[in-house]
């Protein structure tokens, strides 16, 4: 019986052991791809719409931009309390539902493909990207700079993990209704929350700024990817999408370390052979244990 009770233990200790270390993995798969499917029904969204009604659209999103001149205010995105708002007029700047979605973010290189929504209430950035009120909306245009902000280290979500990985030189697109606009990164900075002033709008510029907490879990800093805007050639362009496939090639912080999926999954079933293992170890002696006692007892009888 004492056996018995003590196989099962392991095997409860193994299988919780299991659900902790598969959780952060199988939570961010399925998370992930539900923020994926949101930027699809999105460009699902805009192909059924008139051209006449997308172009009046981004014309009143390019007319907010040059009207907020003078107006900006501009704080940390994930200070809930400070940053300014700037009423309804925002809210319904490029605005095709009432879930406040304006556009997605795609970002190769990181395999990030995030819905982009008005604001950056913790609600918000609890779901994909926001963009921050009393920056430029991300319609391009000269003297423009809209950021795009996205949590790190998440529960359960990768979103803008990865942005440590970008470098000077790479792509991102912001795709706005049935317009994509490609920006290159020229700058990245690590800067204090309340340093904002690379937030602001350069004269003749065209920017998007991506911004998230740094470092991973710590989050004592922002990190700012800025990319430039250059032409968009759409014959060399290949959306990452909302493919299982291109999901799968990207990586996750597991366990505290930044690992590639294929090696998280290999440490799950490593560890479940283990236990198995293990329980088969116990089976066994247990077993074994049994049949010495058998044996010893035939042998009192004779």
């Amino acid at each position: 019986m004492k056996r018995k009770i003590a196989i099962f233990s392991i095997i409860i200790i193994f299988v919780l052991g299991i659900g902790v270390m598969s959780y952060p993995l199988i939570s961010s798969f399925v998370n992930n791809i539900a923020s994926r499917s949101q930027a699809t029904e999105y460009k699902k969204s805009v192909a059924q719409m008139p051209d006449e009604e997308t172009e009046k659209l981004i014309n009143e999103a390019k007319d907010y931009n040059k009207n907020m001149s003078g107006k900006i205010i501009l704080t940390d995105p994930f200070d809930a309390e400070a940053y300014q708002k700037i009423g309804v007029e925002y809210q319904n700047t490029l605005k095709i539902n009432d879930e406040g979605l304006m556009g997605y973010i795609d970002v190769p290189k990181i395999n990030v493909y995030l819905p982009i929504y008005h604001g950056t209430s913790p609600e918000t950035l609890a779901k994909g990207a926001g963009h921050l009120q009393n920056t430029s909306l991300p319609v391009g245009g000269e003297s423009s700079h809209s950021v795009i902000s996205a949590h790190s280290a998440f529960p359960g979500e990768t979103f803008f993990d990865y942005l440590t990985d970008m470098q000077e030189g790479d792509e991102f697109f912001v795709h706005i209704l049935d317009r994509t606009l490609k920006y290159e990164v020229d700058q990245i900075s690590v800067v204090l929350p309340e340093e904002v002033d690379k937030l602001r709008i350069v004269n003749g510029g065209d920017y998007v700024t991506l911004l998230t907490c740094t470092p991973y879990t710590i989050n004592t800093h922002r990190l700012l990817v800025r990319g430039k805007r250059v032409p968009y050639d759409d014959t060399q362009y290949v959306e990452t999408g909302a493919s299982v496939a291109s999901f799968d090639s990207s990586g996750i912080f597991f366990l505290g370390y930044k690992i590639p999926y294929w090696a998280a999954f290999a440490a799950i079933v490593v560890f479940i052979a283990l236990v198995v293992f293990i329980v088969l170890f116990f089976v066994k002696r247990s077993k074994k244990g049994k049949k010495v006692e058998t044996d010893n007892m035939k042998k009192g009888d004779c």
